[in-house]
């Protein structure tokens, strides 16, 4: 039974990337040239997993007086490490952590640190106090990334408002695959937000990423 209805959703997703590449021509260039044809990851181009719409927005924001937070590391970890006096990203997997630390450290960018916070996602009971969660304290942020890891439960909308309360005026906090957390859509208390709907880097399928401002 898991097979046919592994293949089912994977051909449903092939048909929504084609439907909305019908509605938006102008986004198949993007698609082909680093979507699912493209044979690097995020961490090599040094992009966000994130849908083009946002990462474009997001480019444009960025300034290079910023200082930045992230739960979750990668090619998002790059791309504003870049752009930005600092980042801060936390990482639940060690392996993964050493990966990008060395990225970053290949491209020179030493405003980067990526902390290793080991937490196990199945024991979302425990999230609250844990230290990956709790790595956002002490200071704001001019722009809060909140992507990475979960299991069992949905957490991110648990990073999410915790965010809200360590976003500087006048900076952005970006929630990816933000189609899940319908809650933070009608919840939050940005001055205004926007959710962008569409294929990304190194993605098959359609996603969205939300860029809320404060």
């Amino acid at each position: 039974m898991d097979q046919p209805q592994r293949q089912y959703r994977d051909w449903w997703r092939i048909l929504r990337v084609f439907w909305y590449l019908a509605r938006r021509p102008q986004d198949l260039p993007d698609y082909c040239r680093f979507g699912a044809f493209n044979s690097k990851s995020p961490l090599e181009l040094g992009v966000p997993w994130w849908s083009f719409g946002a990462v474009k927005n997001v480019e444009a924001r960025l300034k290079p007086d910023w200082e930045a937070f992230e739960y979750g590391s990668g090619g998002s970890t790059l791309f504003i490490g870049s752009r930005t006096r600092s980042i801060i990203s936390v990482e639940d997997d060690i392996e993964w952590t050493q990966r990008v630390s060395r990225a970053a450290r290949e491209r020179g960018l030493s405003g980067v640190s990526v902390l290793h916070k080991p937490f196990d996602f199945w024991m979302t009971e425990a999230f609250a106090t844990s230290d990956y969660l709790l790595s956002l304290s002490g200071k704001t942020f001019d722009v809060i990334v909140i992507d990475g890891r979960e299991w069992s439960d949905q957490v991110r909308d648990t990073c999410f408002w915790r965010a809200e309360d360590h976003v500087r005026k006048g900076g952005i906090i970006i929630l990816d695959d933000s189609w899940r957390y319908h809650q933070v859509k009608h919840k939050n208390r940005a001055l205004r937000w926007r959710e962008y709907k569409g294929t990304g880097y190194c993605r098959v399928g359609v996603t969205s990423t939300s860029v809320f401002e404060y």
